[in-house]
């Protein structure tokens, strides 16, 4: 009973000087829009061992297991979790001492619910659609310049195009990467 006064307690207090407000959309920093009832896939946990730094334990879970003797972390989710989809239930967004933090509540399958910080989720990949993929596409422009550049080469040694076109076509090529 300690336990759970202390947890009542200190959310209390954070609550108290908190500005929280319900979303009806969020529009994420890898370009997604997000509305409660979309599925999410998750990505791998960003911590060392593969646990999720951004998808915490919520509800009443985190309150009947929370030990005092033991720090935020407790409340972190396993990489069993990884590759598996959530349900965005809820959208939120906290204000608290100039900054801002969005957070979903999403349902994973079981009878609790859990808590993902969207943005820090998106940042470190433990969502799938992170900006990882943005840096995978640019990659692949890179690739497919350098195959342009391997192919006009192959061109200019063959003969076909003179060393002018070469060179006209290779600046081209260069520039939009």
């Amino acid at each position: 009973m300690k336990k759970f006064l202390t947890l009542l307690f200190v959310i209390s207090v954070g609550v108290a000087n908190a500005q929280t407000s319900t979303l009806k959309e969020y529009s994420a920093p890898n370009g997604k829009i997000y509305k409660p009832g979309d599925t999410i896939k998750l990505g791998r946990g960003s911590d060392p061992q593969g646990n999720f730094r951004y998808l915490e334990m919520g509800g009443w879970g985190a309150v009947m297991s929370y030990n005092s003797n033991k720090d935020a972390s407790q409340f972190n989710i396993g990489r069993a979790y990884s590759g598996t989809n959530v349900i965005v239930k809820k959208i939120k967004q906290t204000k608290m001492r100039g900054s801002v933090r969005t957070f979903f509540t999403v349902a994973g399958g079981n009878i609790t619910n859990y808590n993902l910080i969207i943005d820090d989720a998106i940042a470190t990949c433990e969502i799938a659609d992170c900006n990882e993929s943005k840096n995978a596409s640019n990659n692949t422009n890179s690739e497919s310049s350098l195959d342009k550049l391997k192919k006009l080469k192959d061109l200019h040694d063959s003969g076909a195009i003179s060393k002018e076109e070469y060179e006209e076509k290779k600046k081209k090529i260069l520039d939009s990467i």
